[in-house]
């Protein structure tokens, strides 16, 4: 299996904060993840989209909504036409993006109702129409449609109350998922916040459910088990790549959330979906 490509914000947004194109894909667009967050949404064609190490069938009627290290590929049946949106969180309302930012992958792929389908191509149509134009108001308008995108997908009711200070949600979400794997501290996160150290693990205990060192560590969790359904590196390179202190240290929180070891699991995904991963 291929090496998953790394793309930036700066290369692929190309220094704004919002990047929307309506792509062709004939064949095959290329495992990889990126910096950002990308909204997808295919109007013509068929094929598979393979999120994480797991195939989904790419249909007019399903949003794919990937967040930064989401590992993603395209496999084309027949020529696809899809809208693409990069982004990043300057570009969204906290209301609008709570379960979008969140470490689950639940939430990244949905099933839009006829209606939902129809709404959000349209704004999509617009969108790409506007991104293309020369209007000085633009990136205002962009914003708030996708906004709007996102509250038609995800619906209203699903949202959290954000967090209010000095920094929000998107920021300390998106600065712990850029900088999981060198293990941000609890003073790094609390001064990045503004807050001292008791409030921060207060409040982001009350927003997430979960203590601070519990979100860092089963992201890190999760993004292995990505490396570990995608890619041919040993138990030591992942466990270097997602910011454990090492293999044993690795192996030992991974068995406490998951009940099986990294190679256990990775030989029971293997096993059920069919994948080989090519020797080095």
């Amino acid at each position: 299996m291929q090496d998953a490509i790394k793309l930036s914000e700066k290369e692929y947004l190309k220094g704004n904060d919002i990047y929307v194109e309506f792509s062709k894909v004939d064949k095959h667009y290329p495992l990889h993840f990126h910096e950002f967050y990308e909204l997808e949404l295919a109007v013509e064609g068929t094929g598979t989209q393979i999120v994480n190490g797991n195939p989904y069938e790419i249909r007019h009627d399903t949003l794919f909504m990937y967040r930064p290290s989401d590992f993603h590929e395209i496999i084309a049946t027949t020529p696809l036409r899809i809208y693409d949106v990069a982004f990043n969180t300057t570009m969204i309302d906290e209301e609008a993006v709570s379960n979008f930012v969140e470490f689950d992958n639940n939430n990244i792929i949905i099933t839009l109702t006829p209606n939902k389908t129809r709404q959000i191509a349209s704004m999509l149509a617009l969108m790409f129409d506007i991104s293309q134009s020369k209007r000085t108001n633009k990136r205002l308008i962009l914003s708030h449609l996708l906004n709007a995108i996102l509250l038609v997908a995800v619906g209203a009711k699903q949202m959290r109350p954000p967090l209010v200070g000095p920094k929000n949600n998107n920021d300390i979400l998106q600065y712990i998922h850029k900088n999981f794997a060198r293990s941000p501290s609890l003073q790094e996160m609390s001064d990045f916040c503004g807050y001292q150290k008791n409030y921060f693990c207060e409040i982001f205990k009350e927003r997430t459910g979960m203590t601070y060192v519990q979100y860092l560590t089963q992201y890190k969790l999760n993004h292995s088990k990505r490396l570990l359904k995608i890619s041919n590196k040993s138990i030591k390179e992942i466990s270097e790549e997602c910011g454990f202190k090492s293999p044993s240290n690795y192996i030992r929180e991974f068995k406490k959330y998951n009940h099986i070891t990294p190679k256990q699991f990775q030989k029971a995904y293997l096993s059920q979906s069919g994948v080989v991963l090519n020797k080095e």
